[in-house]
């Protein structure tokens, strides 16, 4: 399969990889759209996003939608041809979160995502026409949602949680700072909320 990898700065290809064949409890997606992060980006310009510097080859790209291909042991509830996007966050080790923080498995102490070099060995991405993931991670998609749209749903996410943070919003005015996707997104989600803008 192609898949697209960034080497280091300035560097990405496109490469030929294996095939991805499901384990036990996975499904192989076959990939549709992705939508290009910043920190993809930043892989791309700098070698690395943040605190995650590239150790070795990544394929990118997290905001992803598709249509299951296969099937692993143990997969029930999925169809091939399913559309479906990927929660692209698996915790990692057996650390719980207290009480006060359940639910926020973002502020997990240890997160592998979908196209980070965050962790070692890095977690490539779904840049690729093919992609293994484990069942739970994946979100179906509603009848009348397209897989173009479905690759929105983690920026999407991001946006409206970030309005969702900002408290009631109903008749109050929202100044959005930065119009890329993103910003685009929490200006669709605050005007859905309510506010003068």
């Amino acid at each position: 399969m192609r898949a697209v990898v960034v080497h280091g700065p300035g560097d990405v290809r496109v490469d030929l990889l294996p095939d991805p064949v499901p384990g036990d409890g996975e499904v192989v997606i076959a990939m549709e759209w992705g939508g290009i992060c910043g920190s993809d980006v930043s892989y791309w310009r700098h070698g690395g996003s943040g605190t995650a510097v590239l150790k070795h080859p990544l394929v990118l790209g997290h905001e992803v939608a598709g249509r299951v291909a296969s099937v692993g042991r143990g997969v029930t509830g999925v169809e091939v041809g399913q559309p479906v996007t990927v929660h692209p966050a698996e915790l990692v080790g057996p650390e719980a979160l207290p009480e006060r923080l359940a639910g926020r498995t973002n502020l997990h102490p240890r997160v592998r995502y979908f196209g980070s070099a965050a962790l070692h060995p890095h977690t490539d991405g779904g840049f690729s026409e093919f992609r293994a993931v484990r069942a739970d991670q994946l979100r179906p998609l509603p009848d009348g949602v397209s897989t173009r749209r479905g690759a929105l749903a983690e920026p999407l996410a991001v946006a409206l949680h970030a309005v969702n943070r900002a408290g009631a919003l109903a008749g109050r005015t929202v100044l959005v700072n930065g119009a890329g996707p993103i910003g685009a997104l929490v200006v669709a989600a605050a005007k859905h909320r309510g506010p003068a803008l």
